[in-house]
């Protein structure tokens, strides 16, 4: 392996990483906050971030209005849907559930459509591969129902995670259609704007509810890191990955998310599984990565792997491998 490749590899990791550490760091926000206000602030903070670099990094051509119109489109799904589901579900199930049920699922939801649609094929493992998931899914809820203490809550949280999958799942079929023109540097920037003024209305009445005096530093600092380092730092970074080693290996990289996930929400919070639910996680992850990995092709075939192509995160028409939607993560 190229010494490049080992470094992007290595970048990749990290932006994992730093993708796992919002599950906990989210959790902890709506600790002290309204989730809709600490949404709010996340994406908010980010938006500012990525204005910021989209103005230094000054992109070769400026976007039709038609694209910034799309962007925006796919940011009112993805940015403020999705997000005001899963801090929503925070302050009920753990973080970890989350960490677990969004890579694991979303990827599963979204080539289950795809292959009823008939637009990917449906491979025998591939199949395989969406029964383990959603087999593992089912075995999941089921042993959080029997789960004594606060089940049900947990469950009503896990079912919002669900959810907001389905609702990223739609997020990552709208991006193939509306940002194919864009820089993709552009297209998150819009698609975060937009997504952020939507949830500042969403967050607004919650507001005047907020003992800001009595936030501590430790929100505030948690504030500033989940806006620059998983929303704004990590999506550059996975553009770059997929730049150096191409769509479909830095898409199948996404499970390392529940790892990093999982440890920093154990670490963080206290966080854990029983035996039967790191049972279930293990299949549903199994079974989505077989599915992911099972409907790629070859890394000869990518385009987005070639010497001098865009970044696959632009979308453009047909080139995008399949099951790989390197789209739908760049603003978790």
């Amino acid at each position: 392996m190229k010494s490049k490749a080992i470094g992007a590899y290595g970048w990749l990791l990290f932006t994992m990483m730093l993708w796992g550490s919002a599950f906990p760091s989210s959790k902890f926000a709506v600790g002290q906050v309204p989730h809709g206000v600490a949404a709010f602030f996340r994406f908010g903070g980010g938006a500012v971030v990525l204005l910021i670099i989209t103005f230094f990094m000054r992109p070769q051509r400026a976007p039709r209005l038609k694209d910034i119109a799309g962007a925006c489109v796919a940011g009112l799904v993805g940015v403020f849907g999705y997000n005001a589901l899963f801090f929503w579900g925070v302050t009920m199930a753990p973080a970890s559930d989350g960490s677990v049920i969004f890579p694991a699922l979303t990827p599963v939801i979204t080539t289950v459509v795809l292959i009823l649609t008939r637009k990917e094929s449906a491979r025998p493992v591939r199949i395989i591969g969406l029964v383990l998931g959603v087999g593992g899914a089912a075995l999941f809820f089921v042993t959080t129902m029997a789960d004594g203490g606060d089940g049900s809550n947990r469950l009503l949280g896990d079912t919002i995670f669900l959810i907001g999958a389905a609702v990223w799942s739609t997020y990552t079929l709208l991006n193939r259609k509306v940002l194919g023109g864009m820089d993709p540097v552009q297209a998150v920037t819009y698609s975060t704007v937009a997504g952020s003024i939507a949830l500042g209305a969403m967050a607004a009445p919650e507001f005047s509810s907020v003992e800001w005096g009595s936030l501590s530093t430790g929100f505030w600092v948690n504030a500033v890191y989940l806006a620059i380092g998983p929303t704004a730092i990590a999506y550059l970074l996975f553009v770059r990955g997929i730049r150096d080693v191409g769509a479909s290996s830095a898409a199948a990289m996404m499970f390392a998310v529940p790892v990093f996930g999982t440890i920093f929400a154990f670490i963080a919070l206290g966080e854990s599984f029983t035996l039967a639910q790191a049972g279930a996680a293990v299949v549903m992850l199994g079974g989505a990565f077989l599915a992911v990995i099972s409907g790629q092709r070859p890394a000869a075939e990518e385009p987005a792997a070639e010497a001098g192509s865009e970044p696959a995160g632009s979308e453009p028409a047909g080139s995008e491998p399949e099951g790989s939607e390197p789209a739908d993560v760049v603003t978790r």
